[in-house]
């Protein structure tokens, strides 16, 4: 116990420097710059890092089997019953899938299908048709539509053909 107390009143352990005129060190770490410096850092590779993430790549070239005419297209319509047709022939809907694959069979190449929905069609209705092109081998639906003339509100009525 006397040689704590002695110590405790003694002085420092550390040498005192001439140039600082005698007081002596002092031995704790000051980082208030360092977490200066690095929230500068943050805060500059923040604003830079998104200007370096664009980058340049080359497309590769892919061939689209594309019909050379609407009237070589496959074309499947549904009308507001829910009826299904291609072309001219009306289309159960439980042989829709089937004859969908009888057409795609003869066309390897072609994975297109247009289809055309009456507005008033359940949405259902034309999952079940998207479903069985799925199935059938098609890749690719594009769906047709009648621009709506210049005024028309895009609701309700009908919409003219130009």
């Amino acid at each position: 116990m006397a040689f704590s107390a002695r110590r405790a009143a003694g002085p420092s352990h550390i040498p005192a420097l001439r140039a600082l005129g005698g007081q002596t060190t002092i031995a704790e770490l000051n980082i208030t710059p360092m977490i200066d410096v690095m929230l500068a850092l943050l805060i500059i590779f923040m604003v830079v890092t998104p200007v370096l993430t664009e980058y340049a790549a080359t497309l590769p070239v892919a061939r689209h089997p594309v019909p050379a005419t609407l009237e070589d297209a496959v074309t499947l319509g549904i009308d507001r019953n829910g009826m299904f047709f291609i072309g001219e022939d009306t289309i159960p809907a439980g042989r829709l899938g089937e004859r969908l694959a009888r057409i795609y069979a003869a066309r390897p190449g072609d994975h297109l299908l247009y289809l055309r929905a009456d507005r008033g069609v359940l949405y259902r209705r034309v999952l079940d048709a998207v479903d069985a092109a799925r199935g059938a081998g098609v890749r690719t639906i594009g769906a047709i539509s009648v621009p709506a003339m210049p005024g028309d509100s895009g609701r309700g009525g009908r919409a003219r053909s130009p």
